[in-house]
């Protein structure tokens, strides 16, 4: 066997695991001499499917192998492009040096083929409630892989996974950036809930993110191409008509959006009569950006948002925006932030060490050799000095 200057662990998708999702998480590492330079980790099969994979740091890794140079990578990858072929591998350079190993895929087929008839039939729903974000016709033609509106003519993208309304224009109106985060959460029992409340009508997700469970009457509307949404968009500009969905979630969205107002207006039209709101945003979260992060909101100011237009049931704190998960949050990024001598240190100080004045604090390590990068994220306050452009 001629040697491999490499070793590799697949963390997941696992050996023997059968995928009943409508998505793979394609995860791992690849480790050579301290010396060479590992990139471009891809999937492919035979050369002609090509996926990039994300590089992602693996400090896990770099610990285990000091001596070593580590690469990792991160993927979640839509069944419909991997189901299509049986014979996957990793495909990437080292020193220039192209290598690959095998990457071992069981999808399972009633899965895949009960998400594609759901997929179908959902896509085929939504097209009779759309309205073009441009002009706001309500008349949307489908030509097959384009739809186009019969008003101002705009012609947006369609494919088996999703109808896509982020032209040029829309993506510099909303101030969208790429990303390669994944936001990723499970509902909580509140939107459980309106989900089964609603379970013959329909319900917008909007700002859904990755979801693990792809459910018939929701509506997932993204800026982000993940494997389960099913609408691409802004929040400013929702591509639906007026009055028309059951109920609408924002969850940890309008914190992200580049105009809230706006897309709490867009919410309150495709919301029909009667119909339910269950939004969520945070207040002392640090930032955190999904690809960016605009405002944080308190109590009043959420209601600011939405008093006006709706009847406003209840305003309260969830389980899982305790004051704990902000407390917690908090001390890791600071504790990531400090150089190692000062993190020991600071870890081992106790909470009546930190209730003094902070002025009290500001020559201390903890506090000058935080990091720029943590400072941002965890600023108590942020400033801004700018100068208005002069007219010629």
């Amino acid at each position: 066997m001629d040697y491999q200057p490499f070793k590799y662990f697949i963390d997941s998708p696992k050996l023997s695991e059968e995928t009943n999702l409508p998505f793979i998480l394609i995860s791992g590492w690849i480790i050579a001499d301290k010396e060479s330079i590992i990139l471009n980790p891809t999937i492919c099969s035979s050369g002609i499917n090509v996926h990039p994979l994300t590089s992602v740091n693996r400090p896990d890794v770099e610990a285990a192998y000091p001596n070593h140079s580590v690469l990792g990578f991160h993927q979640y990858l839509p069944i419909f492009d991997l189901a299509s072929e049986k014979h996957w591998a990793i495909d990437f350079l080292v020193d220039e040096n192209r290598y690959s190993f095998p990457l071992h895929l069981k999808i399972s087929n009633n899965f895949l083929d009960t998400f594609s008839k759901s997929k179908a039939t959902k896509l085929q729903k939504i097209i009779n409630i759309l309205n073009c974000p441009i002009c706001e016709n309500t008349e949307i033609l489908d030509i097959g892989s384009i739809l186009q509106c019969s008003g101002c003519a705009a012609k947006f993208s369609a494919n088996k996974s999703n109808y896509n309304f982020l032209p040029k224009s829309l993506i510099e109106y909303g101030n969208v950036k790429p990303t390669t985060n994944v936001s990723a959460n499970n509902y909580d029992p509140v939107a459980l809930g309106i989900v089964e409340q609603f379970k013959n009508g329909i319900i917008l997700d909007n700002g859904c993110g990755l979801r693990n469970i792809y459910y018939d009457n929701v509506v997932n509307f993204e800026i982000v191409d993940y494997p389960t949404t099913d609408v691409l968009g802004i929040g400013e500009k929702l591509p639906f008509k007026t009055d028309i969905f059951d109920a609408v979630f924002s969850l940890a969205v309008l914190e992200h959006v580049k105009n809230p107002f706006e897309c709490a207006q867009e919410i309150v039209r495709v919301l029909k009569p009667g119909g339910i709101l269950y939004v969520a945003v945070p207040f002392l979260q640090p930032f955190h950006g999904y690809p960016d992060h605009y405002y944080n909101m308190t109590s009043s100011g959420l209601k600011n948002l939405f008093s006006n237009q709706l009847r406003i049931i209840e305003c309260s704190v969830p389980l899982a925006g305790l004051p704990i998960w902000c407390l917690s949050w908090f001390l890791n990024s600071y504790i990531r932030g400090l150089p190692e001598r000062v993190a020991e240190e600071f870890k081992n100080m106790k909470v009546s060490d930190l209730l003094n004045n902070p002025r009290e604090y500001l020559d201390k390590d903890f506090v000058r050799q935080l990091s720029l990068e943590v400072n941002e994220e965890l600023a108590s306050v942020n400033c801004l000095i700018a100068k208005k452009m002069e007219i010629n």
